[in-house]
């Protein structure tokens, strides 16, 4: 009799990690199954290990893996990509009828479901999702393209949430790899917007200053710093979640300037200012959360058009039987880091 097909993929307990083989899932109608090239690893999947509280649904042992490139091997004909076609993956599984969804705020979606999370993810040798949630990547670097769903496409969204006047000024606080694909996606967007990074390290802003944006070292004082040399900010997008960030980034703002708020944190936000402050100079402050599916069809374009460059965005990757290797890098955070990723 022969062994029942089985699919080798990360497990994740609060504090514990491993690889284990899994049987293979069931692909139903509408939905792919998925040969694994590459997936990213993220804070998110450090938060699970760390035993980080799951969203309604979810419970522990998870199955994580949420930045996914891979091959098509199965589908219903006719029914999205095909077998054969490269892709990543949007990791959001959205309920498709409430009101969020229904008026294109899927991300939203207070019924949606996380792959990684609520279903079983990419760090794996195969996987199982909706054909409709796929995007075609020709024939991009799959180290590459499993950057696209999150730590892209959720840049982008930032971008967008800025609203930036067309050759305008934008400052980044926070240049890690979320950071970087700010000032990256602003300049593919306006060739004339002026992009700033605030950063902490000097590999970072050396880093920085070789993809030819200014740079102001240190957030103490970097309010200040930025107006002298650069003048009044149109947006300030911060992805470093440092607890200074806000009230430096107001600082920055010029009058009606926007500041954007990326990091997922449960810290309480502090802004060095008083409603007098913002309420004379009308500044705006909102929240960017993930990115939808339209946004990752959109950095998918940009890419494939070669409007965005993703080189030098994966400084570490691993094979999956390293996991545990790759987990201790994303954990310690050594110099130069920027992603990881899982490879086939």
């Amino acid at each position: 009799m022969k062994p029942e097909p089985s699919n080798l993929r990360v497990v994740i307990s609060p504090g514990h990690i491993a690889l284990v083989a899994t049987p293979r899932e069931t692909r139903e109608p509408g939905w792919a199954r998925l040969r694994v090239q590459a997936c990213g690893i993220c804070g998110t999947d450090l938060h699970l290990h760390h035993g980080m509280k799951l969203p309604v649904g979810a419970e522990y042992p998870v199955y994580p893996g949420h930045e996914v490139a891979a091959e098509v091997i199965e589908a219903d004909p006719g029914v999205g990509p095909q077998p054969g076609t490269r892709v990543v993956v949007h990791p959001l599984l959205p309920c498709g009828k409430c009101e969020d969804c229904m008026s294109g705020r899927e991300h939203y979606c207070a019924f949606g479901e996380m792959l990684g999370v609520h279903r079983a993810g990419g760090l794996a040798q195969e996987m199982v999702w909706p054909s409709n949630r796929l995007v075609p990547v020709d024939d991009l670097d799959p180290n590459l393209a499993a950057l696209l769903p999150d730590a892209v496409a959720t840049a982008y969204h930032a971008v967008q949430r800025a609203q930036l006047p067309r050759g305008g000024k934008l400052v980044v606080i926070g240049s890690g790899g979320v950071g970087t694909n700010v000032l990256q996606i602003s300049r593919a967007i306006d060739p004339d917007l002026q992009a700033i990074a605030v950063v902490h390290s000097e590999g970072t802003a050396q880093r920085i200053r070789g993809l030819g944006f200014p740079v102001v070292q240190g957030l103490d004082g970097a309010g200040r710093a930025v107006r002298k040399e650069f003048g009044e900010i149109d947006a300030v997008i911060d992805f470093s979640g440092a607890q200074a960030a806000a009230t430096e980034g107001v600082r920055m703002l010029k009058k009606q300037g926007r500041l954007v708020l990326g990091s997922v944190l449960d810290e309480k936000v502090s802004i060095g200012t008083t409603y007098t402050g913002l309420m004379t100079r009308e500044i705006e402050i909102v929240g960017s959360y993930s990115n939808s599916l339209s946004d990752l069809q959109a950095v998918t374009e940009l890419v494939r058009s070669g409007k965005l460059s993703l080189d030098g965005l994966v400084s570490h990757s691993f094979p999956l039987k390293d996991i545990a290797k790759a987990f201790d890098v994303l954990e310690k955070r050594p110099p130069g880091m920027v992603r990881v990723v899982i490879t086939a």
